[in-house]
């Protein structure tokens, strides 16, 4: 007889020699589980050796991990607060902060459509004062790109005739509700 406990409800179960190596239900919860072999069947694996060398560079890769995720978590302070680092280039010199744009007053239904595109992706990509400058740019067509938030929302997959990254419909609704809220 084999003995073993659930997976699911951790129930001792017993089943004959004959159907170790198979899966069968569990009497009390009726949790598929596989069934040991017998303890008899079982090959003895050595284990390999360790690659000290191979162990070493774990560590130090492990080590150089924590050290960015550090410093990341130092760079998502907000502003103001202490400990606040400015960006830096991929060469290491300081990024400039971009300037917002000059909102612009003169925007036809199609320029509506694409800066609120824009803002979707800029949202998606996470560069937050990129989209905070459009919705800016945005805020005196409310009702115009409330309508153009309306059809890229629908049901209708208008979003990819926009040319919008495939983004889970959660998250899409929830940028065009941020979209909304900064329009008032």
């Amino acid at each position: 007889m084999i003995e073993f406990h659930c997976e699911h409800c951790n129930m001792k179960v017993t089943a004959s020699d004959a159907d170790g190596g198979q899966q069968a239900k569990c009497p009390h919860c009726n949790g598929v589980n596989y069934i040991p072999s017998a303890g008899g069947d079982l090959e003895e694996i050595p284990l390999a050796p360790l690659d000290e060398a191979e162990e070493q560079r774990r560590r130090q890769s492990f080590a150089e991990d924590m050290q960015i995720q550090r410093s990341l978590s130092n760079e998502r302070s907000a502003p103001g607060e202490p400990g606040r680092r400015r960006s830096r280039n991929l060469d290491g010199t300081r990024a400039t902060p971009r300037s917002a744009p000059a909102p612009r007053t003169d925007l036809g239904d199609k320029q509506i459509n694409s800066m609120v595109v824009q803002f979707i992706v800029a949202m998606a990509g996470g560069r937050l004062g990129e989209a905070d400058g459009i919705a800016a740019q945005l805020a005196p067509h409310r009702d115009r790109v409330l309508s153009a938030l309306s059809e890229i929302t629908s049901n209708n997959g208008a979003a990819n005739a926009y040319g919008l990254p495939t983004l889970p419909k959660p998250v899409l609704l929830g940028f065009a509700k941020q979209l909304q809220s900064k329009l008032q």
